[in-house]
């Protein structure tokens, strides 16, 4: 079952209205993912004239848990109530061996400790494969300044990472060996969702659209670090991670205990207000739904805002580790919904053009 602290939330907005009859199928698809991405980054940007961006404190608690030791009709229950309600829970008992998770947080804080110049030189990021190291270079809409964390993105499609591994001992084998579990772990969780959430699509569709290391495969394992900071120096506009939506179909966040700050938003879409934690639960793996399969779902499932602020003046003197391994459908994948049909791959373009376009 899943445990449910958040409050009730409405539902979500009616859907758009619908395309042109005249468009072209291309103009159509570009047009779709351009207009679906476009709302979204204008409700991130809305955040900065609404004071998201400082003191509205999370005051809701936790988000739910759910345990996916129970049978899966309990499961699938308690998944969807969070998924179309919240948008985020934490899993327990999901199979993932904590060995590998600490490995994995291990190459990472190895990779991390290295000069920065080391760090680019291993793996330089290459905007166009969506891999390699950033330092501080991620700015939001719905702050206009830059992230204060380093990040590490390991794309899991053929040929993207070579020459992009860092050297680290271990670190390869350790990213491979988590990227895998947590892909299995994801389209089990696919699977739960998939008949409630995507009753036209045929069974299996969600579970069979993220191929590793494919030639267009797009699913990513993001590995993060945010150093301690004096919180005493850091203008107040500025975050951790600024509130953002994920483009994923499902994103598995791996949270340190202690490593408290992450959190997402009451409903927004349905003009709810307010934050709850999403603090790290021992065992478990913190879930929410991105873009890509809210859309899928026709809406019924909530993408939802998400942030991580700034840490207290204690929790300041420690840095921060995180691991996000996003499910993104390979790019050849058609998403078929009320708002239209395009591919993945153009999907993830159009988020892209939208968050980085510097009008409005």
């Amino acid at each position: 079952m899943c445990k449910r602290n958040s409050p009730p939330i409405p539902a979500p907005d009616p859907p758009p209205t619908k395309q042109r009859a005249t468009d072209s199928p291309c103009e159509a698809e570009a047009a779709g993912a351009d207009k679906s991405a476009a709302r979204e980054v204008q409700l991130e940007r809305q955040l900065l004239q609404a004071g998201g961006k400082g003191g509205s404190a999370a005051v809701y608690g936790n988000v739910p848990v759910c345990d996916l030791s129970l049978p899966d009709d309990e499961v699938r229950a308690a998944m969807i109530a969070a998924a179309s309600e919240v948008g985020f829970f934490s899993v327990t008992n999901h199979g993932i061996p904590e060995s590998a998770i600490d490995e994995a947080f291990g190459a990472s804080a190895t990779f991390f400790g290295q000069e920065r110049a080391a760090k680019a030189e291993q793996a330089p990021f290459a905007a166009h494969l969506n891999c390699g190291y950033e330092y501080m270079s991620q700015v939001r809409p719905s702050t206009g300044t830059p992230d204060q964390k380093e990040s590490l993105q390991v794309t899991a499609r053929r040929g993207s990472m070579d020459g992009r591994w860092p050297s680290t001992d271990g670190f390869e084998p350790a990213a491979r060996t988590l990227i895998s579990a947590a892909h299995s772990l994801g389209n089990r969780l696919l699977s739960l969702l998939e008949p409630v959430a995507c009753p036209h699509l045929p069974a299996g569709t969600l579970a069979g659209a993220h191929t590793l290391w494919a030639e267009d495969g797009q699913c990513t394992l993001r590995l993060l670090h945010y150093p301690p900071v004096d919180v005493s120096s850091v203008p107040e506009d500025y975050w951790r991670a600024g509130p953002h939506t994920d483009w994923c179909n499902l994103t598995l966040l791996f949270q340190r205990p202690g490593n408290a700050g992450l959190e997402c938003a009451a409903n927004p879409r349905a003009g709810g207000a307010g934050w709850l934690k999403v603090d790290p639960v021992e065992g478990g793996i913190a879930v929410n739904i991105g873009d890509m399969l809210s859309r899928w779902s026709n809406d019924s499932l909530l993408s939802n805002l998400h942030r991580v602020r700034m840490p207290t003046p204690e929790e300041a003197r420690r840095p921060r580790y995180s691991m996000a391994f996003f499910m993104q459908a390979d790019k050849h994948v058609l998403i078929e919904s009320r708002h239209g049909a395009i591919t993945a791959g153009d999907y993830i373009l159009g988020r892209i053009r939208s968050n980085f376009d510097k009008k409005g």
